[in-house]
């Protein structure tokens, strides 16, 4: 029997990734999405696969996070080279299933940036190892690969827009940002450990999977709104809105403090907030009028719904206890 370090996969990783990480990626953060992911998940998906799935599903949310910060965290970039290590990062998730098969090739052939070679090793592991042995993999491998790419594409128009610091609509920023949160990904992964789960429902499945990525995208907004002013990611949907109106400009955030920013846009995180009920209430419509027979999607709904009361409210406590403290 192979004794492992760690009981879960996720922290496995997790002791290679956190010599790279950025510092705000603590074990908690990890920790914490494990424990979402035991909640959130399919009802089509056997009892006995559950913790097995979250683990899973927590090992890619770091990959998730690690190219996010690449597209997104302006010292993170500066500090590993730029618009080239950006893009190496980028390109695993746009090759994907070249990873999986072991035949990606990097766009720097001798990939010495140690963050990017740690981020490759995760992920060819993860991919090449274990999502290649779910019972339907190749039922839906395509469309898995292909919500991948979608989640490279959003995090490639985040960082362009950082980069080029251009104040797109609001609206536009929530069209593009949503695949960032890997809902979509992450429930065909439920698809592939499912032998329950119709075929025929698929296209029904993955348009209520990328409404529920908007919801999460737009969730995990409202409370990281704070650190993104810090890293300057412009391409927050809180930051985005208060450029469209006007409260802040790009040039503010090299002159103004922090906290005179944060308390321009505080208004802001609650008007995303009600936006984000409208998303699942078009969600609940979407069921409606589309049937899915395959599994819950009601309880798919209110699992989201939950997750995003129950995060809003972790926040606000982290928060009240910082100020005491402060």
């Amino acid at each position: 029997m192979t004794i492992t370090k760690y009981d879960t996969l996720w922290e496995n990783y997790y002791s290679n990734y956190r010599n790279v990480a950025s510092p705000l990626r603590r074990p908690s953060l990890f920790k914490w999405l494990y424990n979402s992911y035991i909640f959130l998940h399919l009802s089509c998906v056997d009892t006995s696969n559950v913790h097995r799935l979250a683990d899973f599903k927590t090992c890619l949310a770091m990959v998730d996070t690690a190219v996010d910060d690449s597209c997104d965290n302006a010292s993170l970039i500066e500090k590993n080279g730029g618009d080239k290590f950006s893009y190496e990062m980028l390109n695993m998730l746009y090759n994907a299933d070249k990873v999986a098969s072991g035949i990606y090739t990097p766009l720097q052939p001798n990939m010495d940036n140690i963050y990017v070679k740690t981020t490759f090793d995760i992920f060819s592991d993860f991919l090449g190892t274990h999502v290649i042995s779910f019972p339907r993999y190749y039922d839906f491998r395509s469309e898995f690969f292909l919500a991948i790419r979608n989640v490279a594409e959003s995090m490639e128009f985040s960082y362009l827009l950082n980069r080029n610091k251009i104040a797109y609509p609001y609206s536009l920023v929530v069209q593009n940002k949503g695949p960032s949160t890997m809902v979509e990904v992450l429930s065909i992964l439920d698809l592939m450990s499912s032998e329950s789960f119709d075929a025929s429902e698929l296209g029904k499945a993955i348009a209520l999977f990328k409404m529920a990525d908007v919801v999460a995208m737009l969730n995990n907004a409202v409370n990281t709104w704070k650190k993104e002013i810090i890293e300057r990611d412009y391409s927050s949907p809180v930051i985005s809105l208060a450029l469209e109106k006007k409260l802040v400009k790009f040039s503010d955030f090299e002159k103004i403090s922090a906290e005179n920013i944060e308390e321009n846009l505080s208004p802001l995180p609650e008007m995303i907030n009600d936006d984000l009920n409208k998303k699942i209430l078009l969600m609940e419509e979407f069921v409606e009028n589309y049937e899915i027979k395959s599994f819950d999607a009601s309880k798919y709904i209110n699992n989201y719904r939950t997750y995003a009361f129950e995060s809003q409210r972790k926040n606000k406590q982290v928060c009240k206890k910082y100020c005491e403290l402060s």
